[in-house]
């Protein structure tokens, strides 16, 4: 991989772990004690435990399959993070599947307006055409 394409890798990498640090950081602070943040705590518990069960035996490591020399107590925590915290992009891009509750309705779609192409042929006629969505 050449120096540009790792160093806009890197760069993404970086950006995501501090994004998801951030967000991590504003949950813990944001959220009311109570249950519903025990629970919040107990389901991150259980992903991260899944999530590192999966770096190890997996052996999942971001940095080492972009063919650069960062030390295992950098490669372990960025995949692992990369797992865990992208998990939740990744059910939002794919969308939930399985059980519980019923995802909710998307709104109804407004219908759109036909798209329009004029034509100006070299006699200086125009033509108008409209394809419908």
């Amino acid at each position: 991989m050449d120096d540009t394409a790792r160093l806009i890798v890197t760069v993404l990498l970086a950006a995501f772990a501090i994004e998801r640090i951030g967000a991590a950081v504003g949950f813990l602070t944001g959220t009311p004690r109570g249950p519903e943040r025990t629970r919040k705590i107990y389901n991150f518990l259980l992903v991260a435990v899944l999530g590192a069960l999966a770096v190890g035996l997996a052996h999942i490591r971001v940095l080492e399959r972009l063919s650069t020399k960062a030390s295992p107590w950098i490669d372990y925590p960025l995949s692992w993070l990369i797992l865990v915290a992208g998990a939740d992009r990744i059910r939002d891009f794919v969308g939930a599947g399985g059980g519980g509750s019923a995802a909710p309705k998307a709104p109804a779609k407004s219908e759109l307006p036909p798209i329009q192409i004029n034509i100006t042929d070299r006699d200086g006629q125009t033509t108008l055409h409209e394809v419908k969505a």
